[in-house]
């Protein structure tokens, strides 16, 4: 009787340890994804994003080159402005030097399926410091006729009071958010699951800055000078009160900002392994994925300045995923 009660109970299948391992409807995941970065290059800051306020071409890049006008240098030049490949998209390729970190969360609507959401943002705020002007005790500086009292040096003799730099204040932020769905498959290891999926991508990279006193100046008006008509000889006309042709720079500055905005997407393949119910590691990267990327860079009274760039990418933006799901 014993034995005609085991073998029915041996007989029935086991419950496999995949029922155990493998996400089920209903479950929420959350997890860490560590990768290359895939918000717009900071570069220094994002102020390459900031037009000159110098009078010089509104554009991204150097364009202080040395030499004529149509050596390309490294970043543009006066007249072009640099790669917007380089300097403001991130290609996402296999550069696992480059690493950033982001959140994210899937919701399991069945067995084999998941909605997903993940993102990251950063901001950063620079007070700005005003110049503060040196003073020179140099006995050359006491010869009022050869010094125009509206100009503030930034470099004084060695044994005077060093002036102190001014720093530029400024805001900037970085977003980045993708939504997602992924399909997961089954294998014969039960802590073992591939998948696939896709994703649309949004991103902002945004620079704002405000000037403080700098301590430069312009030259706004001719040095006043009387010449005797006999013999053409330049007469100052007070040798106490030096002309006063530069006025402070600052008084001239606009507001600037610049901005890029990102749209995306594209398909991802991962493989997730299983360390306990609930805990995994994982690792995932991009077949193909492409973004659309419009430039805005603006400087106060003047034309807006737009620019875009379309870039398509194959297995970018390997990750390492470390989560949990319950």
């Amino acid at each position: 009787m014993t034995l005609l009660m085991v073998v029915p109970a041996l007989a029935q299948p086991k419950e496999s340890c995949e029922c155990v391992f493998a996400p089920k409807a209903g479950q929420v995941q959350f997890q860490l994804n560590i990768g290359t970065g895939q918000f717009f290059n900071d570069m220094t800051g994002l102020y390459y994003m900031l037009p000159d306020e110098d009078g010089t071409a509104t554009g991204i890049g150097n364009d202080r080159n040395p030499g004529s006008q149509y050596e390309p240098g490294t970043y543009g030049n006066a007249y072009i402005s640099g790669d917007l490949s380089q300097l403001l998209v991130n290609s996402g390729s296999l550069n696992v030097m480059t690493r950033n970190y982001m959140v994210g969360m899937k919701v399991f609507v069945s067995d084999h399926f998941n909605l997903n959401l993940s993102g990251a943002y950063m901001m950063n705020m620079q007070p700005s410091k005003n110049f503060v002007e040196g003073e020179s005790y140099n006995m050359s500086g006491l010869n009022v006729k050869d010094y125009d009292v509206s100009v503030t040096p930034a470099t004084v003799e060695p044994g005077g009071i060093y002036a102190q730099k001014a720093i530029l204040g400024a805001v900037t932020n970085k977003l980045m958010v993708q939504l997602g769905g992924e399909y997961y498959f089954t294998t014969r290891n039960e802590r073992i699951f591939p998948y696939i999926g896709v994703f649309g991508q949004f991103k902002m990279a945004r620079i704002e800055s405000f000037y403080p006193s700098t301590g430069q100046y312009i030259a706004t008006d001719y040095q006043t000078e009387v010449t005797d008509p006999a013999t053409g000889d330049v007469i100052q006309r007070d040798e106490n009160y030096p002309d006063m042709a530069n006025e402070e720079l600052d008084l001239y500055r606009a507001s600037r900002g610049g901005q890029a905005l990102g749209f995306g997407g594209g398909i991802n393949i991962g493989v997730e392994y299983a360390l306990m119910e609930g805990l995994f590691v994982g690792i995932e990267v991009a077949p193909v994925c492409y973004q659309y990327t419009l430039l805005h860079l603006q400087v106060g009274g003047q034309d807006p300045y737009y620019a875009s760039n379309h870039n398509l990418r194959a297995f970018a933006f390997p990750q390492l995923t470390l989560g949990f799901r319950f």
